[in-house]
C-alpha cells in the first residue's frame, strides 16, 4: 500500500515538473508555444507600411490690377446751378423739422481771401439740391441776396449736409424775422454778415433749404479765387 502512494507521488511530481516546463516557464518568459498545423509558415516579424500621399498645390494667385482712377473735369471758372430734387432721395420725409447744429468757428485764414462764385442755388420754396463737389479745401456759402416783403413770419433755414454721411450736419443756417428786419435798410452789413465760411472741402455736399414767406433766393457757393481751373 505504501509503495502505491509512492508511485502517485513520483507521478504527480513528474506532472507538475512537465507543466512548468512546457506552459509556465514559456508564458512568463514570452515564449509561449502555440501549436501550428502542419505545411503553415512560421510568422515573421510585422513591418509597417507607409504611404505617400502628395500635399495638396494651392492654385496660382492672378494679382488684381489697382482700379483705374477717375479724371476729375476741370472746373472754367463759370458758376453752375444746382438743382432741386425730390426729397425722398435723401430720406427726408416732408416738412421735417431738424434741430440747429452750429460748429465751432476755427480761426480766421491769414491775409484776405477774394472769393469767386462756384454755384448758385436759385428759388423761392423749400427742397433739397442735388450733389455738388466742392474743388477746394476752404469755400464760403453767401445767403445775403435773400427777398421778402413779410417781415413777420417770413423764415429761411439752409442746411449744409455731408452727402458721404446723410446723418452729419456740416452746419444749419436760420434767420428769421427779426433777422430780415435788422438788415432791412442794410444792405452792406447784410452782404458782409450773411455769410458762412467752412474750413473743410474736396468734399461732397447737398442742400435742404426751407423757406417760409420768402419771395426769391440766391444762394452761392464760392471759393478762393486761386482754386479757378483746379
Amino acid at each position: 500500500m505504501a509503495e502505491k502512494k509512492d508511485f502517485i507521488y513520483v507521478v504527480l511530481a513528474i506532472g507538475i515538473v512537465l507543466l512548468i516546463a512546457l506552459i509556465v516557464k514559456p508564458a512568463m518568459t514570452g515564449e509561449l508555444a502555440i501549436p501550428r498545423r502542419g505545411g503553415d509558415p512560421t510568422p515573421g516579424p510585422v513591418v509597417p507600411t507607409w504611404t505617400y500621399s502628395p500635399l495638396p498645390t494651392a492654385p496660382p494667385t492672378i494679382p488684381t490690377p489697382p482700379p483705374t482712377p477717375t479724371p476729375v473735369p476741370t472746373w472754367d471758372g463759370r458758376p453752375q446751378k444746382i438743382g432741386f430734387v425730390d426729397p425722398a432721395t435723401y430720406h427726408i420725409p416732408p416738412e421735417e423739422s431738424r434741430p440747429d447744429v452750429t460748429t465751432p468757428r476755427p480761426p480766421a485764414a491769414p491775409g484776405p481771401t477774394k472769393w469767386v462764385t462756384f454755384a448758385t442755388i436759385d428759388g423761392r420754396g423749400s427742397g433739397a439740391t442735388g450733389i455738388i463737389r466742392v474743388p477746394s479745401p476752404l469755400w464760403r456759402l453767401d445767403y445775403s441776396d435773400i427777398t421778402t416783403r413779410n417781415y413777420e413770419i417770413t423764415r429761411f433755414n439752409c442746411q449744409v449736409m455731408d452727402a458721404a454721411d446723410p446723418n452729419r450736419f456740416v452746419h444749419i443756417i436760420t434767420l428769421n424775422a427779426p433777422d430780415f428786419r435788422g438788415m432791412k435798410d442794410k444792405p452792406e452789413m447784410k452782404k458782409e454778415q450773411w455769410t458762412k465760411t467752412f474750413y473743410e472741402g474736396n468734399h461732397d455736399y447737398y442742400f435742404i433749404i426751407n423757406a417760409l414767406c420768402i419771395d426769391a433766393y440766391h444762394v452761392k457757393i464760392q471759393v478762393p479765387e486761386e482754386y479757378i481751373g483746379a
